[in-house]
């Protein structure tokens, strides 16, 4: 069933938990909300996360299943669904399509492109950085065009040029560091 609006961020967030494994919603709140994971950037109230597990179930996107419960109410696991998973993977994936997308979404990708490994990640990290160099050239460039006495918009674009400056130098950063980090000791 083809989607009729694209995932919110989160909705992504939660994908990748459950393509990571099949778990139990308050599980899943509690993971989402720990500061030593995904937490430190994105957080959620219980009643939007069971809100959004409901939206997925619905989009096909996840399944739930109900695991009785001998001395504690009945509970709902959910798991990813091939579509999900498919969906999940395309969106970890894919590079930011704007600069300020980077601060939070761009993170939660890194952080689910660590998790599938070196490789994945580094082709996050170089799309990503090439998608930003694109951006900056073309802020240098538009930069280069305005008219002297339009002091506002040269101010928004010099801005603009060293925040992508610094997000560049830290991709470029963490490129290497993995690089260090993987490269294999020589005897």
């Amino acid at each position: 069933m083809p989607r009729t609006s694209s995932p919110l961020s989160i909705e992504y967030v939660l994908l990748g938990f459950l393509d990571q494994e099949a778990i139990h919603g308050y599980d899943l709140f509690k993971r989402l909300n720990s500061l030593e994971s995904i937490g430190m950037v994105w957080s959620i109230k219980q009643s939007q996360l069971y809100a959004l597990l409901e939206k997925l179930e619905e989009e096909n996107l996840v399944q739930s299943t109900i695991i009785p419960g001998e001395s504690r109410p009945n509970r709902k696991q959910y798991s990813i669904t091939s579509l999900g998973r498919q969906t999940f993977i395309a969106w970890r994936n894919s590079p930011m399509e704007h600069g300020r997308e980077i601060r939070i979404e761009f993170l939660a990708k890194l952080f689910f492109a660590m998790k599938a490994g070196t490789e994945t990640t580094l082709e996050l990290i170089e799309d990503q950085r090439s998608r930003c160099i694109e951006w900056m050239s073309h802020m240098d460039y538009t930069l280069g065009n305005i008219d002297q006495n339009q002091m506002y918009e040269k101010a928004v674009l010099q801005y603009r040029i060293s925040q992508m400056q610094a997000t560049i130098q830290w991709l470029t950063e963490m490129r290497e560091e993995i690089i260090r980090k993987n490269k294999p000791i020589s005897h």
